[in-house]
């Protein structure tokens, strides 16, 4: 494997997991597939791995700013892990052109839904009420 366009890869995934909180495999798997020759099946797998390292570069930077949602990250975490076994299971028994179109599919599904929906409104914070007490006139 050429390093450096094992270090530009890594490079992209870095960047756009911090960015925009991608895994990295949007990113990695077509890289892998494209500059470097990897299988898909060895791609993936790879990603998976990588990911580690750069989730936690990431996570370790966004904690410290305040920005995760630690209940709904650790609700999220156990049903990934409870089913990234289940995962793996299907990915082995599946060929590598039926990874590869439920892959793009994935990718092109979500993309065209955050493209397509509505943006949310901002939720509103509670204000301190209003006092309804009148300013007194004296003079």
């Amino acid at each position: 494997m050429p390093i450096f366009i094992g270090i530009l890869i890594g490079a992209a995934m870095g960047l756009l997991a911090g960015l925009i909180g991608v895994g990295g495999g949007i990113i990695a798997i077509p890289a892998m597939m494209h500059f470097l020759g990897m299988d898909v099946k060895t791609a993936m797998a790879t990603s998976l791995a990588v990911i580690i390292p750069v989730s936690i570069s990431g996570t370790v930077k966004h904690a410290l700013a305040g920005q995760i949602d630690y209940k709904t990250g650790v609700c999220i975490a156990l049903g990934g892990v409870a089913c990234a076994y289940l995962g793996v299971w299907l990915h082995q028994k599946l060929e590598p052109n039926t990874l590869k179109k439920i892959f793009a599919i994935f990718i092109i599904c979500v993309g065209l839904k955050m493209l397509l929906e509505k943006p949310r409104q901002p939720e509103e914070h509670p204000t301190p009420q209003a006092t309804t007490e009148q300013p007194s006139n004296h003079t």
